[in-house]
């Protein structure tokens, strides 16, 4: 990591070179005592930017900025980043994994779909959660077909599923294909379902109109409930 780290500061003379690449060590050194990876990044950007993940510091900083300032600001923020480092994971250590809004038990359940003990073995938890969810979701995807596409008036050529987190679904209306974000097995399959007719409608109205909304209350008359648990629940946005 220090060598990919240091590779995208400005080249020097080897001496300053070699100087500059200890201090990020160093550097690099005290985020790691303090359980927070380092990743530094100059790129096409106006400010330094901080992003911090559980168990990570994510720096992006201009590509004009000396490593001197660069190296300086990043170590006054090691308290800042150890904390709210420390903050989300717990977080994400107190958050439950769900299927269809229930906890359910990952390993258990990929063995249920048919995954092979070997592959179960060799497959971290977040990897099966993801797999998990696009088994769920896929054993439900002609249902979703049967039901609503009447319903609403309108058919999809195809239904997709997608790794999207700043989505929930998408339509494209031109080859009238709808992709559905695979987190979404992690919601009551109503969820699901207000989803899809949502994207449904694109097909009669390829915008978010008044006629657009009226297509979706006709449809689905609680789609509103299903619109907000949705939005309070997660990231992702329709």
């Amino acid at each position: 990591m220090l060598n990919s780290l240091f590779s995208r500061f400005h080249r020097s003379t080897s001496s300053a070179q070699g100087d500059t690449k200890a201090r990020i060590e160093a550097l690099a050194q005290q985020f790691a005592e303090r359980g927070v990876r380092l990743y530094v990044q100059k790129k096409s950007v106006k400010r330094v930017n901080f992003r911090v993940k559980a168990g990570e510091l994510h720096v992006s900083a201009p590509v004009w900025l000396s490593d001197d300032e660069l190296i300086a600001m990043i170590g006054e923020r090691l308290a800042w980043a150890a904390a709210a480092s420390e903050k989300l994971q717990r977080k994400s250590a107190q958050q439950k994994t769900l299927l269809w809004g229930k906890p359910f038990d990952v390993r258990q359940t990929a063995a249920n779909f048919g995954m092979s003990p070997r592959k179960l073995a060799n497959t971290s938890d977040d990897a099966l959660v993801l797999w998990v969810y696009r088994q769920a979701l896929t054993e439900k995807l002609a249902e979703l077909a049967q039901k609503w596409q009447p319903v609403v008036g309108k058919s999809a050529h195809e239904i997709r599923l997608k790794k999207m987190t700043s989505r929930w679904g998408v339509c494209n209306t031109r080859d009238k294909r709808i992709w559905l974000s695979v987190y979404l097995a992690a919601y009551p399959y109503e969820c699901t379902e207000y989803v899809f007719v949502h994207e449904l409608c694109h097909l009669h109205h390829a915008n978010h109109s008044a006629a657009f909304w009226q297509c979706v209350q006709a449809a689905m008359p609680d789609y509103r409930f299903w619109h907000d648990y949705l939005k309070r629940g997660g990231v992702a946005a329709l």
